[in-house]
């Protein structure tokens, strides 16, 4: 049934694979940083990353959205300033 989703469910499928990709551990990369001395940067961009993705899902799907909603993706906005 691809094709006749919802731009909401083709959104939330997109964000699911680009977070896997960022936890999927790519062992070439993480050889370059540790070579370069700088494999906890990495890990802790890797984290912020993350957490920022987190934040799209939840500030993008709100299903039955109510006043609730509203405020906590003000608070995640204004978190990520």
């Amino acid at each position: 049934m691809i094709g006749k989703e919802t731009p909401e469910i083709k959104y939330d499928r997109a964000l699911t694979l680009f977070t896997e990709s960022v936890m999927k551990p790519d062992h070439d990369l993480r050889g370059c940083a540790h070579n370069q001395g700088c494999y906890d940067e990495l890990l802790e961009i890797r984290e912020h990353v993350l957490a920022y993705l987190k934040t799209l899902r939840e500030v993008t799907h709100h299903t039955n959205a109510d006043e609730s909603d509203e405020i906590e993706t003000a608070k995640v906005i204004q978190a990520k300033l």
